[in-house]
C-alpha cells in the first residue's frame, strides 16, 4: 500500500495528500471522541471501528512521513 502511494505521488501531490490525510485523522479523532461521549463508552462498536480506522491512518501517516524524510 505504501509503495504504490509513494510512487504515484509527486512532491506537490504528496504535500496535498499528506494534508488530506492529516485532515482525515483530525476528523476521525473528533468523531471518535463525540461518539464515545454520546454512547458513554469507549467499547461501543462504533467507537472501536473508528479507532481502528484512525490507527490505520496514523500508521500510514507515520510511514509516509518517515519514508519522505529519508
Amino acid at each position: 500500500m505504501l509503495s504504490s502511494y509513494m510512487e504515484n505521488t509527486p512532491n506537490t501531490d504528496f504535500v496535498y495528500q499528506l494534508e488530506n490525510l492529516q485532515q482525515e485523522i483530525t476528523q476521525l479523532r473528533e468523531s471518535m471522541y463525540k461518539i464515545a461521549k454520546e454512547k458513554n463508552s469507549l467499547c461501543h462498536p462504533e467507537v472501536v471501528e473508528i479507532s481502528q480506522l484512525l490507527d490505520q491512518k496514523l500508521n500510514l501517516h507515520a510511514r509516509v512521513s518517515n519514508h519522505r524524510s529519508h
